[in-house]
């Protein structure tokens, strides 16, 4: 079964800050390859909630998707490019999860393989949400992200949300921790805040690609349920 693998990385102080976000450009454009890694993305994020033009210099995402949960233990106790990088910050967090529903694609790829049953799951579900912004509504996305982002933060049942990017303004998603389906499906299908979101998404034709994937949690790293 595949394993998936949500980190972040938080890192304090001028000089430590600029070295992370030197690594982060140098190391950007080169491709993760790791035994059983079938996917791979290094990611920046926004500042306060992840739902802002501005960056935060202090955290730093990653996401990884291997054949097997051996894989990713291997990767992060002796990767080279892993651990200098992990060894700027002070503190890491996030989830262990398996797919479980999604659709869509990422760069062109669709490499998650998820379950073909109905089989329900009671603990936490992680997701991902992902889109490539057209640049001719890349203003009007972002004049609405504010309205959107106060819903998700005050939502009952959320753990962590995040916004991430690999190209600013342009290829951005959210992690986020919730927890449970039921908690995930109030916001998704019955929230003020979110549905007209989804209503202009569709309006606008906001997005030349996009992705969506649920993640049945395993275990959670530095986050209070």
């Amino acid at each position: 079964m595949q394993f998936i693998t949500i980190r972040f990385l938080h890192v304090a102080g001028f000089g430590k800050k600029l070295k992370a976000f030197a690594l982060m450009g140098k190391l950007r454009n080169q491709a993760w390859k790791a035994d059983g890694m079938l996917f791979a993305k290094q990611l920046g994020t926004g500042a306060g909630k992840g739902f802002s033009i501005w960056p935060d210099w202090g955290t730093y995402a990653f996401l990884g998707l291997w054949e097997k949960e051996e894989d990713a233990k291997v990767f992060f106790q002796q990767d080279e490019r892993w651990l200098e990088f992990s060894s700027l910050s002070y503190s890491i967090s996030g989830w262990d999860a398996t797919p479980w529903k999604g659709h869509g694609t990422w760069n062109n790829l669709q490499p998650f393989e998820f379950e073909d049953t109905n089989e329900s799951w009671d603990g936490p579900v992680a997701v991902i949400t992902r889109a490539s912004i057209r640049r001719s509504q890349a203003i009007r996305f972002w004049w609405n992200v504010p309205s959107s982002s106060r819903g998700i933060e005050n939502q009952a049942g959320l753990i962590f949300a995040k916004g991430v990017g690999e190209i600013p303004l342009l290829e951005q998603a959210t992690f986020s921790l919730w927890e449970n389906v039921q908690v995930l499906d109030a916001f998704a299908y019955r929230s003020r805040s979110h549905a007209p979101m989804i209503k202009k998404t569709r309006q606008y034709q906001w997005y030349t690609e996009e992705m969506f994937v649920r993640m049945k949690t395993k275990e959670i790293i530095n986050y209070k349920l």
